[in-house]
């Protein structure tokens, strides 16, 4: 079900928008959750790994790109530590647009991911600095092993868009100029009297 579901999306001509994104993340979602929005949103960014397990981190920054989550990159890391940097316009739109954007969806993605992955527990934290970037630290913690369930969904194969390429162009043919049609003048046609003498004859 999750590679079908995963196909199905991606292969969806119509991608997602920052309107619609902005309007539910920033706008709607806040309303509802009020001061519960960080962690309700972290725990649903984990729940939403669940369906969509990936096998590196390089298939984690493309799924992050494909899901208009913004660039992921990973800056720096350690033994039990990871440092990412998540940036692109949709992040620079967002951190523009609003006032306390939230990115702990993203970040309780990153930490199920990790989790299922290294098969550890991990958490993670999305941090604004200085309204121009965003950071995401993930701690890893190699004395506390997690045990895989055996019903978790098989990983993602990872859709590239195929780019059909565009076959050179033909020369066009020599255009041949078309002969203008010659027309009689009005003043040498035959006139209604003529016509009937001549039928007359």
């Amino acid at each position: 079900m999750t590679q079908s579901l995963y196909t199905q999306l991606t292969d969806t001509p119509q991608t997602a928008t920052y309107l619609a994104q902005a309007t539910l993340r920033d706008i709607l979602l806040p309303l509802i959750l009020g001061d519960e929005t960080e962690g309700i949103s972290y725990w649903a960014g984990k729940q939403l790994a669940t369906k969509f397990p990936l096998e590196s981190i390089a298939d984690l920054s493309q799924f992050f790109e494909q899901i208009n989550f913004g660039q992921l990159s990973l800056k720096k890391q350690k033994k039990n530590q990871y440092f990412f940097e998540l940036t692109g316009p949709i992040i620079t739109k967002r951190l523009a647009d609003f006032k306390t954007p939230d990115f702990q969806l993203e970040a309780g993605f990153m930490a199920q991911t990790l989790e299922q992955q290294l098969q550890v527990t991990a958490e993670a934290k999305a941090t604004v600095e200085n309204k121009k970037r965003v950071t995401i630290f993930v701690q890893t913690d190699t004395n506390d092993p997690i045990e895989i369930p055996l019903e978790t969904e098989a990983m993602v194969t990872m859709q590239t868009p195929e780019v059909t390429p565009i076959a050179p162009t033909e020369p066009a043919e020599p255009v041949t100029p078309v002969a203008k049609a010659s027309f009689s003048s009005v003043a040498n046609l035959p006139s209604r009297q003529e016509l009937h003498r001549r039928k007359k004859h």
